[in-house]
């Protein structure tokens, strides 16, 4: 893991939801449930993935600039499906099930992680994926075993952590040195954000477009 740290103001928080420069339009494509409904096209691919409860679906809206495209639901474990996300009619953005929710059924559960590792698996377009954490919890070992997957698999794995914006700047610091023990050196990050406040997003943002090879 780099030894990198943002420092953040969270004075420099968006004020309101708008789309960043290089995302100049964007649209909900299809919602998969099987392996073999996934969309053509050849495009470009980034994977978001993180527990039921982490703010996935919030802070690819910030990302979007709207709070409705991607749904928001107060119940872990909403996302039963891979949504696809397509960006200046040239990259998808993935919106992968959270995992992690105990309440759901094993069968659920399994049906989840079976379409999840189908798609890693399969997919030659992913270029990499965004592990989103809740900066106040350390990785627990399914947050482990997702990057260590991500990384048996050849691509790449982007820490971000998330809800950056419920605690103090000094606070932020202490636990991106607390996470930063227990992460594999070949994770990238991290990004610390907030998808509530737009805290850090725009240096998120710039990563994507680099990886889309899109200028900012």
């Amino acid at each position: 893991m780099s030894t990198r740290l943002l420092c953040l103001n969270a004075r420099s928080a968006l004020p309101v939801l708008k789309p960043f420069m290089w995302i100049k339009n964007v649209e909900f494509v299809t919602s998969v449930f099987s392996i073999g409904d996934l969309p053509g096209g050849g495009f470009p691919e980034i994977a978001f993935a993180g527990r039921s409860n982490v703010g996935k679906s919030s802070l690819l809206n910030r990302l979007f600039g709207t709070r409705k495209l991607v749904k928001v639901s107060s119940t872990p474990g909403h996302t039963q499906s891979l949504n696809f996300f397509l960006v200046n009619r040239s990259a998808y953005l993935i919106d992968l099930p959270g995992y992690g929710y105990a309440r759901a059924p094993r069968r659920v559960q399994a049906q989840w992680q079976k379409l999840v590792e189908g798609y890693l698996q399969q997919s030659s377009n992913l270029k990499g994926v965004v592990c989103i954490l809740d900066i106040r919890r350390d990785p627990d070992q399914l947050d482990l075993n997702l990057f260590h997957y991500i990384h048996f698999l050849g691509k790449e794995a982007w820490l971000v952590l998330n809800k950056a914006d419920k605690l103090k700047q000094s606070g932020i610091q202490k636990r991106i040195r607390s996470i930063g023990r227990v992460i594999p050196d070949f994770v990238h990050g991290p990004w610390t954000v907030s998808a509530r406040t737009g805290l850090g997003m725009n240096t998120l943002s710039e990563h994507l477009a680099s990886v889309f090879n899109v200028k900012t």
